[in-house]
């Protein structure tokens, strides 16, 4: 198996090491990016509720501790909030859209690589192609041999970096779209979140009850 590899690989020529390179890169990006997004903190309404009891308590010592006690961006830029939670509502919601701000990198750190490799992946592959073709007809041209098994036998070696090209294109641009939405959705949910926890302490610094839509109150 692994000498069908290599024969594989020589076939392909330099350009197939080149593909295989840039896949190495868009597997070790997947993975990595697949392990950040398990340990983002999955319970958002929960998290909310629990800080939300905290603050109606007046203790927004415990609510930062709550956010301490998770992991996760989302509870890091709450505690961000929280520790301002004595400023007013403008101030507050400056602070949590700095945090965001911030964190947003860290949604789409190595997301341009994939993007990238997406993009050029075929173009390697048909630069590849074009070389094989090219040395096929100028071994022709030396054997002075043109017969159609020799052009054909040529023409599919060449066609190997294209059709590599292509599948680390696809698999590339898919995970690209896949994580491009789940780092949409994310951003989605910590920005509400955010204005959730603005609006809590917006009545916890006037005095107000806060309205149980924003949290459910411990039965």
């Amino acid at each position: 198996m692994f000498d069908g590899f290599l024969s594989v690989m020589d076939k392909g020529g330099p350009v197939m090491w080149m593909l295989l390179i840039a896949s190495i890169v868009v597997v070790a990006i997947v993975i990595e990016r697949l392990i950040f997004f398990a340990s983002q903190h999955s319970d958002t309404k929960g998290l909310l509720r629990q800080i939300g009891a905290k603050i109606a308590a007046d203790d927004l010592d415990g609510a930062i501790k709550i956010c301490q006690a998770n992991k996760g961006m989302l509870p890091r830029i709450l505690e961000f909030g929280l520790r301002r939670g004595e400023k007013n509502r403008a101030d507050i919601t400056d602070a949590l859209s700095i945090a965001l701000m911030e964190h947003l990198n860290s949604l789409e750190r190595f997301l341009g690589v994939i993007g990238t490799i997406a993009v050029i992946a075929p173009f390697i592959g048909l630069s590849g192609t074009v070389l094989g073709i090219i040395r096929a007809f100028q071994d022709i041209a030396l054997k002075g041999n043109s017969t159609p098994a020799v052009v054909a036998g040529g023409v599919s070696e060449a066609l190997i970096t294209t059709f590599a090209g292509l599948v680390v294109a696809i698999v590339a641009v898919i995970f690209f779209n896949y994580f491009k939405s789940r780092i949409k959705a994310y951003n989605q949910e910590m920005i509400v979140a955010a204005n959730q926890l603005a609006e809590m302490l917006h009545f916890h610094n006037t005095g107000a009850a806060i309205p149980t839509d924003l949290y459910q109150p411990p039965n």
